[in-house]
Parts: structure tokens; C-alpha cells; sequence
């Protein structure tokens, strides 16, 4: 059994409502799939919500593809991503920490596994309609939870795997809500963050030319001169690889992997194929050198924390305490 309502004694008290949700071994996908609402109705909402939520945030045409993508998502992707990197345990338990309209979860449930969602709900404008609502009019089961992330109503070691994906930018104390997923996350369990990288020249949530990280009173100016309502920029800390990489070793994670640019090294120090780049190549080939080749990951790891346009993390708990 899944416990809910059980925060740790050394944080402030917050009340949440009670949840007991029980889980059996075997999940009937049959029951899963069904949705509460249909994929219509699951278009209308998401359409109006972005309407309420993201006005003056996003252009209407960004508006129309982000309800189209997010209609359209099928795959809990994230589990493909990290799958080269770690095994997920068999029967997992599974924890969306910021879960939005529920995708992920759905997504997760719809393949048979134990996934939940929390999401506090509170980007954008803060209108009537919120995220969670809907995310909880997709499945015929209780899935999600409204709360916070840095107190999170769960157990100790109740989670194989949380996910934090495009999450970490929007709190308000990041180092706590990290903790929090560590302290909910079973021994050797492990952290999936994504973030974007604000060292880049964009602004993901607004679509638009920026300058790394830019003072806020600036940016705003510079919003509202494009037309933009600052609204959501307030609600944002600006966010790097680096800055993602020292709070979790300030928590205490037991290592991490960066994916993105484990990735990028795979690809070139394993590069022969005759239609890949002269660049990717020859630096295949300095890589791979007896003395110089350590010099050039190190390079290359630089310039994927430079330049990428977003941080993608897989962090563990250590298998002990």
C-alpha cells in the first residue's frame, strides 16, 4: 500500500488531505486505459487552459502546437531516455513531481505501471482552470495529488524513480525540493531532472530571444516591450547545468550521469560512419588518443554544458545509508 499524507517531522507543517491508494501487484491495463474524458474533451480543456493560463505568455500559434503535442503524447518518453543508463526495477512505483496535465502518469499507466503525479498548480496566471483538474479528469483511477514539492506528502523510500522534467526552474527552493525527492526515493533508486539552460540565448517558456541570464527587472522591460506578459518570468529561477549539478551533490546524491552530453560523447568517440561530418570525425579520433583524448572530453563536456539548450540529469540515492 501506497501511503500519502506523511510528511517528515523536520519540516513546517503543511495539511494535506489524507490519501490511502491501494496498489496491487497486478494492474488490469484494461481499467488504465480507459479514460474519464475523451480525446476531444481532453483537446477542449487543454485548449482552454492554456487560453486562461498562458495568455500573453505564448503567441496563439505556440498555443495551438503545445495542446496538439501534448494531445498527441503517447510514450512516457523519459523511460526511453534513460533507459541506456539504468535499469528500472521490475513492478517500479514511479513519482511525477510536477506532473501538470498528467501525460507522463497516463502515459506510464496505460503500459501497466505504478505511476503518480503532484503538481501544486500554480504557473502562469493562476486562473479557474487549472492543470490538475484535468489531469485528474484522464484516468478512472486516483493518480494525482495536489501539493507542493518541497513537502511532499509521502513515506521515506516509497518511489523507484522520480521524475522532474521541465519542473526544477519553476520552485521556489530548489535545493529543498530535491532533498524531498531524495528523502520519497527508495535506496538506489534514482532522479531524472530536465531543465533548460539558462546560459542559452532563449527563453523556452516565452519563445523568444534572451540573454543568459538576463536581471530580472531587465527582462521584464524587455517582455513587455515585445508584447509579452512578465507574469511567469517571476515565477521562474533561472536554472543552469552547473547549478543542477551542485544541489544534488549538496543533498547527497550517490552520483549522477549527464545525459545529454553522455550522449553527444557516445556518439562522436564511436563515430566511423563514412556519412558523418569530417568535424565529428576527427575529433572521434582525438578522443580516442592515448593522452589528449581525456583533454578532449573534458572540452566537449564544457561545451554541452555551454551550449545546450536544456540539462537533462540522472542522479541516485546511494544503495545504503
Amino acid at each position: 500500500m501506497l501511503v500519502l499524507g506523511d510528511a517528515t517531522k523536520d519540516t513546517k507543517t503543511v495539511r494535506y488531505p489524507r490519501w490511502n491508494w491501494k496498489l496491487t501487484s497486478r494492474v488490469d491495463i484494461r481499467t488504465l486505459i480507459c479514460m474519464a474524458i475523451n480525446q476531444a474533451q481532453l483537446v477542449d480543456l487543454l485548449t482552454e487552459y492554456r487560453r486562461q493560463n498562458w495568455r500573453g505568455i505564448q503567441t496563439p500559434e505556440w498555443q495551438r502546437r503545445i495542446v496538439q503535442s501534448i494531445a498527441e503524447y503517447q510514450e512516457p518518453a523519459v523511460l526511453r531516455r534513460i533507459a541506456p543508463f539504468w535499469n528500472l526495477p521490475s513492478d517500479p512505483v514511479i513519482l511525477d513531481l510536477g506532473s501538470g496535465v498528467g501525460n507522463f502518469v497516463v502515459a506510464c499507466r496505460n503500459r501497466g505501471l505504478r505511476a503518480f503525479g503532484v503538481e501544486p498548480d500554480r504557473i502562469g496566471q493562476n486562473s479557474g482552470l487549472t492543470s490538475l483538474q484535468i489531469a485528474r479528469k484522464r484516468l478512472n483511477e486516483s493518480a494525482f495529488a495536489g501539493a507542493v514539492g518541497e513537502q511532499l506528502p509521502f513515506r521515506e523510500n516509497t518511489f523507484d524513480l522520480v521524475v522532474m522534467d521541465q519542473v526544477i526552474e519553476h520552485v521556489a527552493d530548489q535545493r529543498r525540493v530535491l532533498a524531498e525527492a531524495l528523502r520519497v526515493l527508495k535506496l538506489g533508486g534514482a532522479i531524472y531532472v530536465a531543465c533548460p539552460n539558462y546560459l542559452r540565448f532563449y527563453e523556452p517558456h516565452y519563445k523568444l530571444w534572451l540573454f543568459p541570464m538576463m536581471p530580472k527587472p531587465i527582462a521584464t522591460w524587455y517582455l513587455r516591450l515585445r508584447g509579452r506578459d512578465p507574469v511567469l518570468l517571476k515565477q521562474i529561477t533561472y536554472t543552469t547545468n552547473w547549478r543542477v549539478r551542485k544541489l544534488l551533490k549538496i543533498c547527497g546524491v550517490a552520483g549522477f550521469i549527464d545525459l545529454n552530453c553522455e550522449t553527444l560523447l557516445a556518439r562522436l568517440i564511436t563515430s566511423q560512419a563514412a556519412d558523418e561530418s569530417w568535424k565529428r570525425r576527427h575529433i572521434s579520433r582525438l578522443a580516442n588518443l592515448p593522452v589528449v583524448g581525456k583533454w578532449v572530453v573534458k572540452t566537449i563536456s564544457l561545451h554541452v554544458r555551454l551550449r545546450e539548450g536544456g540539462s537533462e540529469i540522472l542522479a541516485f540515492k546511494p544503495a545504503q545509508k
